[in-house]
């Protein structure tokens, strides 16, 4: 039920779902399971281990979704005009009380620390270590006097955060160890990432510009930020083919042809009214997908 109007009230279950945003977990379940196909002995042999890190990293990344909400909220970077999907702009429409989305944030990354003491007690300083950088910049992406959603270094940050270093903190958690070619098999995995803030920021950019975002997209352009982003998916959808090794090709590849129609809906698609959220599912989807799809590749190499 929406709630534009009137003092600001509770904070329900459903609104503290909405906020968290099931719906982009996927950029945090698939770097963490392909930690996991890295260390693939440590994950078999300790399956528990596994969940709780997998789930540390979603709730770091529900932590994450409540604070940029908060922020863009308290900051006025999102308004009705702006923000037209209620599903997207929970504070906005359904109006919970702003410092109890704050508290539910810090509750997640509270959660997310206790999730990772199994890791810690088993990996050692390194996971900690890990960990602490992801927080860091998990908190640096909403907050402060400049916060990195508000530079053009969001989609880098993230992709290397999310992308590479959950791979490299989960596959040192179960025994896989920190590797440099942790983070080369973590490239695809990376660009994923990436493309999911890229399509956030280009769907945004008359947004972001308004609320004096310098953005990535916001300072390249929208035509320029646009051929940018199909280069950025083809490069996606090919680099699997120079990290695997050949004979993991079979298994790519099939993977890569039964998402050619969302493939080629995606590198379609512009920036314009009412298509921000087919944008975004589309890249979730092709990032469940062709992720999914690498993993069982990396197994299979």
């Amino acid at each position: 039920m929406k709630n534009k109007e009137g003092k600001p009230g509770r904070l329900s279950p459903g609104m503290a779902l909405g906020l968290a945003a099931p719906q982009t977990w996927t950029a945090a379940l698939i770097p963490a399971l392909l930690g996991a196909a890295l260390a693939r002995d440590g994950a078999m042999a300790e399956p528990w281990l596994l969940l709780s890190t997998a789930a540390a990293c979603v709730l770091m990344q529900s932590a994450a979704n409540v604070f940029n909400d908060y922020c863009d909220f308290i900051k006025g970077g999102d308004t009705l005009e702006n923000s037209p999907d209620a599903e997207e702009a929970v504070l906005l429409y359904r109006r919970p009380e702003p410092r109890k989305v704050l508290y539910l944030g810090f509750a997640l990354l509270l959660l997310a620390a206790a999730a990772g003491v199994p890791a810690i007690l088993r990996a050692g300083w390194l996971v900690l270590a890990v960990g602490a950088v992801g927080a860091a910049a998990l908190l640096a992406y909403s907050f402060g006097k400049k916060p990195l959603s508000y530079l053009p270094l969001g989609e880098l940050t993230s992709a290397f955060v999310m992308g590479g270093l959950i791979p490299l903190g989960v596959s040192g958690s179960l025994g896989g160890g920190f590797s440099p070619a942790v983070l080369l098999k973590a490239l695809p995995v990376m660009l994923g990432v990436g493309l999911i803030m890229l399509t956030n920021n280009l769907w945004d950019i008359q947004k972001d510009r308004a609320s004096g975002r310098k953005t990535f997209t916001v300072l390249l352009g929208e035509a320029k930020s646009l051929r940018l982003y199909r280069l950025a998916l083809l490069l996606w959808f090919a680099l699997p083919l120079v990290v695997l090794p050949v004979k993991a090709w079979a298994v790519y590849l099939p993977g890569l042809l039964a998402s050619g129609s969302a493939a080629a809906a995606q590198l379609r698609m512009r920036p314009g009214a009412g298509t921000r959220l087919r944008a975004m599912a589309g890249i979730n989807s092709l990032n469940a997908m062709l992720g999914c799809t690498y993993i069982i590749a990396v197994l299979f190499s």
